[in-house]
């Protein structure tokens, strides 16, 4: 599914103008708030049955003030549980690869942290994918960066997918168009 560039779409600029309130809304976030919610939902994110039963963890390595994942991914390690951590290409792909270890990571495109690029990894119906967003609302819609990356992948998956938000960021609807794709799950402190 290819997604069509929107230039300056009403829809558009009021997703440009949110995007800018909660970056700042972000930012002005306490330490200790960011460390309590992180704490908060990454203990909800262990306890979930779709996470636990999952075959492989698509996730995403958190940096800045997003929602850490770093918890979970030490817990998946430690299990020796597969994961995989996506990589951004051209055009607006992303493609997951496996992930074995922080000493593999380098930065990428937009200077997150990535796997090298060897095998890919695709999710079936048994697996999860856990995505990044700027703020969620209550009915699974999620407001990225404005690239599409997820939106384009969750349209073509089957799996679970669960998006970690801080309630602070919560919103009670978001504006959508029809290539904005929902999340299963918005998981929040």
């Amino acid at each position: 599914m290819k997604r069509s560039i929107r230039s300056s779409s009403p829809l558009c600029e009021q997703k440009r103008v949110l995007r800018r309130e909660k970056e700042r809304q972000t930012a002005s976030l306490s330490p200790e708030y960011i460390k309590e919610s992180d704490s908060l939902i990454a203990e909800k994110l262990l306890n979930l049955r779709e996470l636990k039963n999952a075959e492989t963890v698509f996730l995403y390595y958190s940096v800045g003030r997003e929602v850490s994942t770093v918890p979970l991914i030490e817990k998946l390690m430690d299990e020796e549980r597969s994961a995989a951590l996506p990589v951004c290409g051209n055009g607006g792909a992303m493609s997951f690869y496996p992930f074995s270890g922080k000493a593999e990571l380098c930065p990428g495109k937009f200077g997150i942290p990535e796997p090298p690029v060897t095998c890919e990894v695709r999710p079936g119906s048994g697996d999860i994918i856990i995505v990044p967003a700027l703020c969620c609302d209550r009915h699974g819609n999620r407001l990225g960066h404005g690239a599409g990356y997820y939106d384009r992948y969750l349209a073509q998956s089957e799996a679970f997918s669960v998006c970690l938000c801080r309630k602070a960021l919560l919103e009670e609807k978001l504006p959508t168009e029809d290539t904005d794709i929902a999340v299963s799950l918005v998981l929040t402190d």
